[in-house]
């Protein structure tokens, strides 16, 4: 999808979503001046929103609160008592992938070791590890072609802020 058709979108989607409750849709189409058009519909409100951003090219599903836990990707669970800040999924060309951002009172390190069991009891080798000063980050690969990221770092108001990334082909 082009970056300018998500741009216009996502300025179109701003405007369109401020405020509101959650028995409020605003939708409505766009174009980029390249001749690639789309849709959206926005629904929720500050707390719980979901966006859906639409063209030929495939859909990007922007939430966040409650309505974000609905996009995590292979399977994986959200770390127990954490805070859904964000999430996004987008799909086009065959493929699909999904980033949740999440925050918890507990530490890096907790982090990090619940999602290295969660991603071995779902048959993903741990390939990849980084650690450097307060964040640490692993990844792996299933046969398949579908990979996952994990990074944690610590938050200046203490506790952890989380990343799960996640994507592969339809």
């Amino acid at each position: 999808m082009s970056k300018h058709l998500i741009l216009t979108a996502t300025f179109a989607i701003t405007l369109a979503a401020c405020g509101g409750n959650d028995s409020e849709t605003a939708s409505g189409t766009f174009d980029d001046g390249d001749g690639n058009a789309g849709s959206y519909s926005v629904r929720g409100n500050d707390e719980n929103s979901e966006t859906v951003i639409q063209s030929d090219k495939g859909e990007v599903r922007i939430a966040t609160g409650d309505r974000a836990l609905g996009d995590l990707p292979m399977g994986i669970t959200l770390y127990p008592g954490a805070a859904v800040q964000s999430s996004m999924t987008g799909t086009g060309d065959g493929q699909s992938g999904a980033m949740l951002v999440f925050q918890t009172g507990d530490s890096v390190e907790d982090v990090i070791a619940f999602y290295r069991k969660q991603l071995k009891s779902k048959g993903i080798d741990v390939t990849s590890e980084v650690r450097s000063g307060d964040m640490q980050m692993i990844g792996g690969e299933r046969a398949n072609g579908e990979g996952v990221h994990i990074s944690a770092n610590a938050s200046p108001d203490g506790g952890t802020i989380a990343t799960v990334m996640a994507g592969g082909k339809n």
